[in-house]
């Protein structure tokens, strides 16, 4: 995967372009103001990136937020990345409650496809009644005990602009992926203005760190659009490794 869940996870290139980050009518290259999200619902979003690689264009990425029914939404992450014979595409999704702002997930789909390799599949589903997380991928199926503030692994970012518009301090998440719980810490550092195709764009900057490794991901989370993730950089060892940056951002008028 790339970026979000998939930056997040640090594989290489990994679109989440490449498992892991995110509007009122959209001109060619920017868009108006968005509406503040408010306490009973979440803001619906369409945001449109272009994915480079040590400066090269190398594909696209879109983030989409919906509304399914009510309290409900649904989380999309796309990625087309290619370099030239070698192709990936991924796609996750994820579908997730919210009420009296708390964000709980109930399901969680992901898929990547890259030349010459075989296609990985991965669903989670969070069987609240049980108390269960149930889970598959190409290889195998597992089942855990279902914690409370658990997160699915597209969730992070959506979980973690929402914490940044409450102004919460302590950035720590666990989430189920690949049959286990992971521990994403972000580290806060700071407001940063930064150019976008709408111009400056006032951000917060935070970052995801891992204990024992030269990898991090930076978010640049625009304050005026709900924190909404404008840039997403990986680096090892201090060098630029991917960076997705906003090209087009969407939000629906609200009647």
């Amino acid at each position: 995967m790339f970026l979000y869940s998939h930056f997040l996870r640090s594989t290489y290139i990994r679109t989440y372009i490449l498992s892991c980050l995110v509007m009122v009518s959209c001109y060619a290259q920017s868009t108006e103001k968005s509406t503040a999200a408010n306490n009973a619902t979440l803001a619906e979003y369409t945001a449109h990136y272009t994915v480079y690689r040590q400066g090269d264009k190398y594909g696209t990425a879109e983030r989409m937020l919906s509304k399914t029914a009510d309290n409900q939404y649904k989380l999309t992450f796309k990625t087309e990345a290619s370099k030239y014979f070698y192709v990936i595409n991924t796609e996750e999704s994820s579908e997730f409650s919210y009420d009296d702002q708390q964000i709980e997930p109930i399901k969680y789909i992901s898929k990547d496809e890259r030349t010459f390799k075989k296609t990985k599949n991965q669903t989670i589903e969070f069987d609240h009644a049980n108390h269960l997380v149930l889970g598959s991928d190409t290889a195998e199926q597992w089942s855990l005990a279902l914690k409370a503030n658990i997160l699915d692994p597209l969730l992070v970012i959506e979980k973690l602009s929402h914490d940044l518009q409450k102004k919460e301090q302590h950035l720590e998440y666990f989430v189920y992926d690949d049959n286990s719980v992971k521990s994403y810490i972000f580290e806060y550092s700071g407001r940063e203005k930064i150019k976008t195709p709408m111009g400056l764009v006032d951000t917060l900057k935070v970052s995801r760190v891992k204990t024992n490794s030269s990898r991090k991901t930076h978010f640049w989370l625009s304050v005026e659009h709900n924190f909404i993730p404008f840039r997403v950089e990986q680096e090892k060892e201090g060098k630029e490794v991917a960076t997705l940056e906003l090209k087009k951002l969407i939000i629906p008028a609200v009647s």
